[in-house]
């Protein structure tokens, strides 16, 4: 992409370039004008001093820690154990073969891998969205193999999805209605308690810091970050004791970023167990207690960070060593 725009400018070509990755402007961009909530807070020339540091308080208003210095956690008992299980994709073809994994109560497992290695039908499988041919999956001692959703969220797992659009939200649905798709059957009776349902959503918007002109707002009508706030309001106000979070901070700005990596940190320490799905290797590195690799649907391998390289781990992601 960097050569075509270089090659275009050469051409004699105007490009205006938008994009919140900050690696990006500084790499290609001549001038960058910031824009925040709706106005424009800065233009500067971009040059060999600019940095993403700089770009990003413009950005957000404040500074961006963009290097969390995570505290030692102590884990507790084993919270998920994922043995020798295999499935199908959608095309009925092997998409996950003999996958065993473990997490414990308080640890960040992190999966690592190169898209479509079977990251997306591992998050499936724990969720009830697909099924396992083979293997056994277990919750705090628990079988709960091929369970369905409703009786795993029961269980306590929560579930961040890839897809904030088509999987975890109903764009045509209000922000209350989409916080209420967990909470909905919790309340006694056989009618909702709506005026229960909107001060809860309410109370959550503002906690979680989503920026909405108010709970009766489509879904739809939220920025990526915004939504995924919402998401997280939802999923981690049901005490989960497993959180499943994919790709949790992918097309987020770096504000939105910060504070989603944030409230992973705090549900590891009120001893969650989470799965970190994310083909960020820097977000691997700064959140995971261990990284499990994925390759042609097959476990490469799981390495603690403090023993882990980025040489490692991207040889493990192309299949081309184990751990």
């Amino acid at each position: 992409m960097g050569q075509t725009m270089k090659r275009m400018v050469q051409e004699g070509k105007t490009i205006i370039f938008i994009s919140h990755k900050l690696d990006e402007v500084t790499r290609f961009a001549d001038r960058v004008t910031v824009l925040r909530g709706g106005r424009v807070v800065a233009t500067e020339d971009v040059t060999g001093a600019t940095s993403a540091a700089q770009l990003a308080q413009l950005m957000v208003g404040r500074a961006i820690i963009f290097r969390i210095d995570k505290e030692e956690q102590a884990f507790g008992e084993i919270c998920l154990e994922v043995e020798e299980v295999c499935c199908l994709n959608e095309k009925r073809l092997p998409a996950l073969h003999d996958v065993s994994l473990r997490i414990h109560s308080g640890e960040i497992l992190g999966i690592a891998g190169v898209a479509g290695n079977g990251q997306k039908d591992l998050a499936e499988l724990l969720t009830g969205l697909r099924r396992a041919t083979d293997g056994r999956v277990r919750l705090l001692g628990r079988d709960i193999t091929n369970h369905s959703p409703r009786a795993l969220i029961d269980a306590g797992i929560a579930h961040i999805p890839e897809s904030r659009i088509h999987v975890a939200t109903v764009g045509s649905m209000n922000v209350a209605d989409n916080i209420a798709l967990k909470h909905y059957r919790n309340r006694p009776g056989l009618f909702l308690d709506r005026g229960g349902l909107d001060k809860m959503s309410a109370e959550l918007v503002a906690e979680f810091n989503v920026d909405t002109p108010g709970i009766t707002t489509n879904a739809g009508a939220l920025s990526g970050g915004n939504l995924q706030k919402l998401i997280l309001a939802r999923e981690l106000t049901t005490d989960p004791k497993l959180l499943i979070a994919a790709h949790p901070t992918q097309g987020l700005d770096v504000g939105a970023t910060e504070a989603v990596r944030n409230r992973l940190l705090e549900q590891q320490a009120a001893g969650v167990a989470v799965l970190l799905i994310s083909e960020d290797l820097d977000e691997l590195f700064t959140l995971a207690d261990r990284i499990a690799v994925l390759n042609g649907g097959r476990v490469m391998g799981v390495v603690d960070i403090g023993e882990a390289t980025r040489e490692q781990i991207g040889l493990m992601m192309a299949g081309k060593q184990t751990a």
